[in-house]
């Protein structure tokens, strides 16, 4: 079973990417896990989701961090006992940073377990261009991520995109920057290569 946390703003396009992403694993045959914590403007819609053969999980009580520790973990155990998925999603609150999530994952480590490398989503057209412009969560989750996905790229001009970009590698010289529009399908492959799934 793969992990893959999903960091980022609201509205930067988290639910989208992951559900291109489980539509994409499903049709090749592997049993996909959601694990929820914040609802966007795009929902898990249920039919949708059983119809590919996804097993959502949600997360009450997003504000306690104490709780929202053992959620996570109770959520996965459930999720293996329950469905024994291959792949496994974890759509993070924004204020919620992944690499706490990942330390914590990796602190209960099941065998059957392997942490994906991380995913960022960036709206392209609204993020800060400045570093003393972001807000303390959303500049962690830069930091501290593998991968940025500057999602909306096509409602963004080549100077954001560009200033955007050279922002990213001053903060992270190690996270892989990728351009997408994760409603159009566009980036999802090479999202793919990134993660090591192929």
């Amino acid at each position: 079973m793969k992990v893959i946390i999903v960091g980022g703003l609201a509205g930067s396009g988290k639910t989208t990417m992951i559900l291109k992403l489980s539509k994409r694993f499903s049709d090749a045959g592997q049993r996909i896990g959601v694990i929820v914590q914040e609802t966007g403007d795009v929902d898990y819609d249920e039919g949708t989701l059983h119809e590919m053969g996804i097993k959502k999980k949600d997360i009450e009580s997003v504000c306690i961090p104490c709780s929202l520790d053992a959620d996570i973990i109770n959520n996965i155990q459930a999720l293996q006992e329950e469905f024994r998925p291959d792949l496994v999603f974890i759509e993070a609150e924004e204020t919620v940073l992944p690499v706490r999530i990942k330390a914590d994952l990796q602190r209960m480590m099941m065998e059957s377990m392997q942490i994906a490398p991380m995913i960022t989503m960036v709206d392209a057209k609204e993020f800060p261009l400045e570093i003393p412009m972001l807000l303390r969560y959303a500049r962690i989750q830069v930091e501290e991520t593998d991968i940025i996905c500057l999602n909306k790229v096509d409602m963004a001009d080549n100077e954001r995109t560009s200033r955007l970009k050279t922002m990213f590698k001053d903060l992270n010289s190690k996270a892989i920057i990728l351009e997408m529009n994760a409603k159009e399908g566009t980036g999802i492959s090479e999202l793919v290569d990134s993660l090591g799934l192929n």
